[in-house]
């Protein structure tokens, strides 16, 4: 009798409920962080289909495969790259990544929290390689991985300090004043347009997105030849909405910051690898010859049986010369129909090329065109 019930205690002792175990600091950091995320999600999808309904899915198969295409590759990047973060959520966040290209003119891109990130056609109409796309696209990617929106919510206190874009007011409100509203959520997702995002913000995810293009196939010259693009367009032309940039750092200061980051990296600046319009080309003239043509304008007509060959190899050095940022008095005539560039032939005039002008002649011709597409140079490129 006595053997049953201690045999009986003894069972439901190991029958009992045993006391959880104690979770570990390193246990609820994992937890909160996988709640963040969640929540992260869930709220980049709470917006996204709001932002579905009032804007026009883009039917331009080649952009959405271009974006889809250099945004996996980046997106992959970031779920496994972790990174310095200046501003923002220090801790490797990895998102399920959703890009979608929507119809209108602004040249914008925004990126909502959990990784929905939304591209106009008028931004990609001035995309002109994946390089620049790619730096777009890393910027936008860094804003989400880094919980921009989430870190703009624990900082209420300084909403005052930060401009509110108006692009998800109109699609979340239907065109009603956010006055009241910029303390809520609604008002802090409406950074995600990205001509809002505070200054530290910014410069966050320029050197987040600088950081992913680092292991990426990208050229990051894309990234600057972008800034600078827009910095220009935008003093020329004052009805266009430049939508990412127009409320950020000064594109200047932007392109300053980012070419310090590449000169530290040891990446090149070759903005004739990553932007057409950048770029010496070459081309058969019209009444016969080889023309080296910039930015629309014949800088020299080659000649004669090897025009092609010799125009080919001055595309080369000139673009290779250009890129280098040089100064006006490093262009010069050399001997014999040469011209060159810090020292170096980049190419010379012979009298198949001058016909029926002379050698010098043409050769200072020459001269006066390079000049010229080093003055357009000149006024494009901020970050000297």
């Amino acid at each position: 009798m006595l053997a049953a019930t201690l045999f009986g205690s003894l069972l439901l002792a190991q029958q009992a409920p045993q006391n959880p175990k104690k979770e570990t600091k390193e246990e609820k950091a994992v937890r909160l962080h996988q709640e963040d995320l969640k929540r992260d999600a869930e709220t980049g999808a709470k917006y996204a289909a709001e932002a579905d309904k009032e804007l026009k899915a883009s039917t331009n198969k080649e952009y959405i495969e271009r974006v889809q295409r250099v945004g996996a590759v980046i997106a992959k990047i970031a779920n496994e790259t972790p990174i310095q973060v200046t501003w923002g959520d220090k801790r490797l966040n990895p998102f399920n990544y959703t890009f979608k290209v929507v119809q209108g003119d602004d040249v914008n891109a925004f990126s909502l929290p959990g990784g929905y990130i939304y591209f106009y056609e008028g931004l990609l109409k001035q995309i002109e390689s994946d390089d620049e796309l790619a730096g777009v696209m890393a910027h936008e990617i860094a804003h989400a991985s880094e919980r921009h929106v989430s870190t703009l919510q624990k900082e209420q206190s300084k909403m005052q300090n930060i401009s509110l874009p108006l692009v998800l007011l109109a699609i979340l409100t239907g065109g009603a004043s956010a006055a009241g509203n910029v303390m809520g959520l609604s008002g802090l997702v409406m950074q995600a347009t990205g001509s809002g995002w505070s200054v530290k913000a910014e410069q966050s995810a320029d050197y987040g997105g600088f950081q992913y293009l680092l292991k990426s196939p990208y050229d990051p010259t894309g990234m600057l030849t972008f800034m600078e693009k827009l910095a220009r367009r935008n003093q020329l032309t004052d009805h266009i909405d430049w939508g990412i940039y127009k409320s950020h750092p000064p594109s200047h200061e932007r392109a300053q910051t980012l070419t310090a980051y590449m000169q530290k990296a040891n990446v090149p600046i070759r903005r004739s690898k990553v932007a057409a319009s950048f770029r010496t080309t070459v081309q058969e003239a019209i009444g016969g010859g080889v023309q080296l043509r910039y930015g629309g304008k014949t800088l020299v007509t080659f000649g004669g049986p090897d025009a092609k060959t010799r125009a080919t190899a001055a595309a080369e050095k000139v673009n290779a010369f250009f890129d280098s940022q040089p100064e006006l008095f490093e262009l010069k005539k050399g001997d014999n129909g040469q011209i060159l560039g810090a020292g170096k032939v980049l190419f010379q005039m012979t009298a198949a090329d001058a016909l029926p002008a002379s050698v010098d002649q043409t050769q200072t011709q020459a001269l006066k065109a390079l000049q010229l597409a080093m003055y357009s140079i000149g006024s494009r490129v901020w970050d000297r």
